[in-house]
């Protein structure tokens, strides 16, 4: 499994992310509260991945990827591309359009056009919703010769949580531009790449 320096170094990303966007002044709008709860509930889920990878409940853990990728896109759609009456309407319960919809909305904006959010969902999904919904691919999890308990290798544990944190940068990338703070946006997106090595 992974040892105890990886998963401090991932508890560390995890408060050094919250830092950076604790206190931050958004504006006083429809659109910004919704957007940034968002995307802040997206923070959220990798705090809690990670925590529930560290207490190696992995189940609970990898189901959460999903959700946290689905609150990262609603809350960037729901900042750049909702109308107005769509905002009102989501703020009083009613649901957004398909993730499908929100991609293809968000990738005709100038910083998404490279459809990179699109392939990874069309990348991760299927896995995404069987962790999620408990398909037979996270059963198999949960099957080994012997017994019926845990059974994820060290690579998909390093690979979930590098997921997470992709997915909490960007999300902090976002509240930074909600905040205008166009300085802060790029310091994690190079800290991100740093991180990543891409």
């Amino acid at each position: 499994m992974i040892t105890a320096e990886e998963i401090e170094f991932a508890g560390q990303y995890v408060e050094s992310l919250r830092q950076l966007v604790h206190g931050l002044e958004l504006p006083s709008s429809n659109r910004s509260r919704a957007a940034a709860s968002s995307l802040g509930i997206a923070l959220q889920h990798h705090h809690a991945i990670v925590r529930l990878t560290k207490e190696e409940l992995y189940a609970s853990s990898f189901a959460l990827l999903r959700i946290e990728f689905e609150a990262y896109i609603r809350g960037e759609w729901l900042s750049l591309c909702a109308s107005d009456s769509i905002i009102e309407a989501f703020l009083k319960g009613k649901e957004p359009p398909k993730i499908d919809c929100l991609l293809s909305e968000l990738e005709m904006l100038e910083g998404f056009e490279n459809k990179e959010l699109y392939n990874i969902k069309n990348n991760t999904w299927k896995g995404l919703c069987g962790y999620t919904h408990t398909s037979g691919l996270h059963v198999q999890r949960w099957n080994t010769e012997d017994a019926i308990e845990a059974n994820y290798s060290r690579e998909e544990i390093l690979d979930a949580l590098k997921f997470a944190e992709i997915i909490a940068s960007l999300s902090v990338i976002g509240i930074a531009r909600l905040a205008g703070n166009e300085d802060l946006a790029k310091h994690v997106y190079v800290t991100l790449k740093q991180r990543m090595r891409f």
